[in-house]
């Protein structure tokens, strides 16, 4: 019998990043005076760490890591760049767009693919031949 590699450890160290990752880029400054939370680029940017959470469970193995990796890798282009290297008050949308692409594209995708997987896996687990009979039939 095959086994998946548990990824889910992996998987949950990238939801964690993600969630801190979104938390630090949704403080944003306000004048000379101090910072403000961001509530729109919070909710926005935690919807694609919610997702892949909620669809842990449903595959093992790769797929799982590969998603993960993935969307904190599109994550961490956007936000570092945007907030951290030049912040010009969130005005191209990249940061809100990003998350939802990597929601809706890439999770999907990344998931449907190991969801088949395993499906395959199963199926040919499934149809294998019967070891041949030893000894007389009589």
């Amino acid at each position: 019998m095959e086994k998946f590699p548990d990824f889910r450890a992996l998987a949950y160290l990238f939801v964690t990043a993600g969630c801190v990752l979104t938390a630090a880029s949704a403080v944003v400054p306000f004048y000379d005076a101090g910072y403000r939370l961001a509530f729109g680029v919070l909710l926005v940017g935690l919807i694609p760490y919610l997702a892949y959470a909620a669809l842990s469970d449903i595959v093992r193995g790769w797929p799982l890591l590969i998603a993960g990796a993935l969307v904190l890798g599109i994550d961490l282009g956007v936000r570092i760049p945007e907030r951290f290297i030049h912040y010009d008050g969130y005005a191209s949308g990249a940061v809100y767009y990003a998350p939802l692409f990597s929601t809706l594209v890439v999770i999907p995708v990344i998931l449907g693919i190991g969801a088949r997987r395993q499906r395959d896996r199963g199926a040919a687990r499934r149809t294998r031949p019967a070891p041949p009979a030893t000894g007389d039939s009589a």
